[in-house]
């Protein structure tokens, strides 16, 4: 593989943008490139693999935002759960009629 640099205009051309956005983005540290005298030069792989590197980052953004505003909405068009029933609670006079044998017809 090549070790080709580029100049600050070439980069620029290559990231279809400004020079000055280009020395701007290198001096804050996120393109790599040499100041060499007045100016700066680029090593085109280095530029190469660093936008390949932001483009899989963005993606992943882009695929996380998405699954967000998808369970998000998935959420809102799902039915309303409807609450379980609550078990009855125990009637002590029934409990208390079987054991004394009132339930088959004897009076106590």
């Amino acid at each position: 593989m090549s070790k080709e640099t580029i100049t600050a205009e070439q980069c620029a051309e290559l990231l279809k943008c400004t020079t000055a956005q280009v020395e701007e983005l290198t001096r804050k540290g996120e393109l790599p490139g040499i100041k060499f005298g007045r100016s700066w030069i680029y090593v085109k792989v280095d530029l190469l693999d660093y936008l390949a590197e932001r483009a899989r980052a963005e993606a992943a953004e882009r695929r996380l935002d998405l699954q967000k505003r998808l369970k998000q909405a998935s959420a809102s068009l799902a039915p309303p759960v409807k609450p379980r029933r609550k078990t009855p609670p125990a009637l002590p006079q029934v409990l208390h009629m079987m054991t004394t044998g009132a339930v088959q017809g004897q009076r106590p």
